[in-house]
């Protein structure tokens, strides 16, 4: 509850100055995936997101990846880390979204989510190679 709280709360101020947020090991639970989508979708000055460590995340987070808050236009993201976050199947289709679209973001950490599995290897599939305003220049599997 506490971390959806926070989303929500952060995105309701889009214009925060808010550069950075570290959340790492932090014992997030699945209810905060959709805050956290909310807050990607806003944010206008977030470049570093670390959610790193929360296993707890899971199916709540990959859900909330596959409601594609990578429409935003104007986010500023360069460095989301998910390491260890209990991603499984279904954030494929989240992340695939986020390589074929994202304009600002140069490193995406999914270390340590063993459950991706197939899902990943079906968005990394899909040519989302094709975006030719990709920045990303580290991806750590």
């Amino acid at each position: 509850a506490a971390g959806a709280a926070l989303a929500q709360a952060l995105q309701a101020n889009a214009e925060s100055r808010l550069r950075e947020l570290f959340l790492d090991r932090t014992g997030l639970g699945p209810a905060a995936g959709a805050g956290l989508a909310a807050l990607l979708r806003s944010s206008r000055s977030l470049e570093e997101l670390e959610l790193s460590r929360n296993p707890q995340l899971g199916e709540g987070l990959g859900a909330a990846l596959s409601e594609a808050p990578w429409a935003n236009t104007e986010s500023k993201l360069r460095e989301l880390h998910l390491n260890g976050t209990g991603l499984g199947p279904a954030a494929g289709a989240g992340l695939a979204e986020l390589l074929r679209s994202s304009r600002s973001l140069e490193k995406l950490y999914l270390n340590d989510n063993p459950q991706l599995g197939e899902g990943l290897g079906a968005a990394l599939s899909e040519a989302p190679w094709a975006n030719t305003e990709s920045k990303l220049r580290e991806l750590h599997l």
